[in-house]
């Protein structure tokens, strides 16, 4: 029984769950937050313009698979620009009620919770290090300048091995106020949804543009945090998307992880 064997997962769920009386003072709009994070004081690299790839959507979904045998090769830095704006970046603007930036995903009350980094591991053009990608400027913020061991990275995402030789891992975050200023804890579960649409738009631009990626929902959330320098009382961690080149052509084949300690990476 759900209730019973679940007791945390049924308290969330009930918890944010809707009915007539519990709908009396939500979306006072008092506490509207910023869309988009930016830190000024942080270096910046130019992204190039992104080129969305061009294949049918029959294509990329019936291609589209987890990786688990990454080549150790790097993926280009407008490959990964390109990643990142098709997942949540700015499209366009329109004049809808006032200046209105369309975003490739849809959002809980257009208030667009997310934000994205980018662990790059082997990104030709990149040093290595944690990134912040800034859609309205298309470009990347450097968080940490430094490469982290490639060991440390595969621990953080509970020991799997596989994620060394991924050229990159984008972290999908929330600012968790953006949404529930307006939605309260109802907001959370849009968050988790968008979350799932911005994964989706990695996997399949990724197999667009040639490459592999594998979803990540286990982590060492504290770790990751660290990583990202996030307060987590304002963004938190949901997600990830390993990136790179798929060292074999097989969709079932790649879906299983490398046997030979000697097929990993090592530096």
């Amino acid at each position: 029984m759900f209730r019973a064997d679940h007791p945390l997962a049924w308290t969330f769920h009930r918890g944010t769950s809707r009915w007539p009386f519990n709908m009396h003072g939500l979306n006072a709009p008092t506490h509207e937050s910023p869309q988009f994070k930016e830190n000024l004081e942080a270096a910046t690299v130019e992204l190039e313009a992104p080129t969305l790839p061009q294949a049918t959507l029959d294509s990329v979904l019936r291609r589209r698979s987890s990786c688990r045998r990454f080549a150790p090769e790097p993926i280009e830095r407008t490959e990964l620009g390109t990643l990142l704006h098709g997942a949540y970046g700015v499209l366009d603007t329109i004049d809808l009620w006032g200046e209105f930036c369309e975003r490739p995903v849809p959002s809980g009350g257009g208030l667009y919770p997310l934000e994205l980094y980018a662990l790059c591991q082997q990104v030709r053009g990149l040093e290595g290090g944690v990134y912040h990608y800034v859609p309205l400027g298309h470009q990347l913020e450097v968080v940490r300048p430094d490469p982290l061991p490639s060991h440390l990275t595969s621990e953080m995402f509970l020991g799997q091995p596989y994620l060394v030789n991924a050229a990159a891992i984008v972290l999908i975050t929330a600012v968790v106020q953006r949404s529930l200023w307006k939605y309260e804890d109802r907001g959370y579960r849009y968050i988790l949804l968008e979350a799932g649409h911005a994964a989706q738009n990695l996997n399949l631009c990724a197999e667009g543009l040639g490459l592999a990626s594998l979803n990540l929902g286990g982590f060492f959330d504290e770790d990751v945090m660290a990583l990202l320098k996030l307060d987590q009382d304002r963004e938190i961690v949901l997600y990830g998307v390993a990136l790179g080149k798929a060292a074999i052509d097989d969709r079932c084949e790649r879906r299983r992880p490398p046997e030979a300690e000697g097929a990993l990476r090592r530096f």
